[in-house]
């Protein structure tokens, strides 16, 4: 069933990334129609990223490796970032959102966020698929008083104007690999994991699930959670870095055994202004940093699975070095080991932060800022 469900789904954005490039290849005199080869390409990439990320996330949540992690979360202020992320999407299928959290008492609360954000992105990403252009989405939370004083039921609403599904689709829509063929939407979206993934992970938090549709009318989804109140943070203070800051002073020391992924990386940070030096393995990495006092990093970028000495055993044995000057050296993991125990176990090693491949540039560089200029690692 997995093959037979995945194989078109994988294939269908590889068949775009390969057949633009070579276009690309044959174009390259016409810089308008290279950008344009170039976004499409980007795009399917997207829709790759995502279709093996859904295979994954369904993996773990069967074998019982999802864990949810709660922490202080501000409800309208993860609204409003979803709306940001989204925006760009809206405004390309000429879509108008609109969202309504005046019912919130106690705005903060502590839950998963990033869970409750995959929760409802999911959701939105299917009104944004299945509306069409100049439609609507309305997404509005509302909260009720919980079983204690110290917590609240809140409800989130997400309805739109789109084709919606049919009764017999309705039965189902929770289970894995279901999708529905429509009229409206040609062939087959995305790998049917998204709402098997979606009710698995409000049951883990917790909550639950319901949706309503009509055919020709839209659709809505009702997830309610119950959350602990939590108190307003208290603001942190900005950091003393000046926007203006270039990147022109950092000596960085690339850990990277994959060719291609040092290309690209030494490329990302030379063209903004960093001094590169790569390692191909932890082991070259350890013996790089012991030789450095005279020329020292500023940081190290470390890859996790690599052949000789992976870069956790390089860590720690940075982290053992007699010189202080050595072991306090900021280590950034940069890996494809991306889940959030990954990131736990990294950090558990002795590392400064965790950045997942692909590399996210915005967020390569804003982790590196911020531990650069002192502030708290992520």
């Amino acid at each position: 069933m997995f093959l037979n469900n995945m194989s078109h789904d994988i294939r269908t954005p590889m068949n775009a990334i390969i057949s633009f490039t070579n276009l690309a290849a044959t174009h390259l005199d016409d810089r308008e129609l290279v950008k344009d080869y170039l976004g499409k390409i980007a795009a399917s990439s997207n829709h790759l990223l995502s279709l093996i990320n859904d295979v994954l996330d369904m993996s773990r949540i069967e074998s019982g490796r999802v864990v949810i992690d709660e922490t202080a979360c501000c409800l309208p202020q993860a609204l409003y970032d979803l709306q940001s992320m989204i925006r760009a999407d809206l405004e390309a299928k000429g879509l108008n959102l609109h969202m309504d959290d005046r019912a919130l008492v106690h705005p903060y609360v502590i839950c998963d966020q990033l869970r409750l954000n995959q929760v409802l992105l999911n959701i939105l990403s299917n009104a944004l698929k299945f509306t069409p252009a100049g439609g609507d989405i309305f997404i509005s939370a509302v909260e009720r008083p919980g079983d204690t004083a110290d917590t609240a039921i809140y409800e989130f609403r997400i309805q739109d104007t789109g084709i919606g599904m049919t009764p017999e689709f309705l039965e189902h829509i929770f289970e894995s690999f279901e999708r529905e063929r429509t009229s409206t939407v040609s062939g087959i979206q995305g790998t049917g994991l998204g709402m098997s993934i979606t009710k698995n992970l409000v049951q883990l938090m917790k909550g639950q699930i319901a949706v309503e549709s009509q055919q020709g009318r839209g659709s809505t989804f009702t997830c309610t959670f119950p959350f602990r109140l939590s108190e307003a943070p208290d603001a942190p203070e900005a950091p003393a870095v000046s926007h203006a800051q270039q990147f022109t002073d950092w000596h960085i020391l690339l850990v990277e055994d994959n060719e291609l992924n040092q290309e690209i990386a030494m490329t990302i940070l030379e063209e903004a202004g960093c001094t590169v030096e790569v390692a191909s393995d932890g082991a070259e990495a350890v013996k790089k940093v012991c030789r450095s006092l005279e020329a020292p990093y500023d940081l190290v970028l470390m890859d996790i699975q690599m052949s000789v000495m992976d870069g956790i055993e390089a860590t720690k044995t940075i982290r053992a070095m007699a010189d202080p000057r050595l072991a306090r050296l900021p280590i950034v993991a940069m890996t494809a080991n991306a889940f959030e125990e990954d990131r736990q176990r990294v950090l558990s090693a002795g590392m400064n932060g965790h950045l997942g491949k692909p590399i996210d540039v915005d967020k390569l560089f804003a982790t590196l800022q911020d531990i650069l200029s002192g502030g708290q690692s992520k």
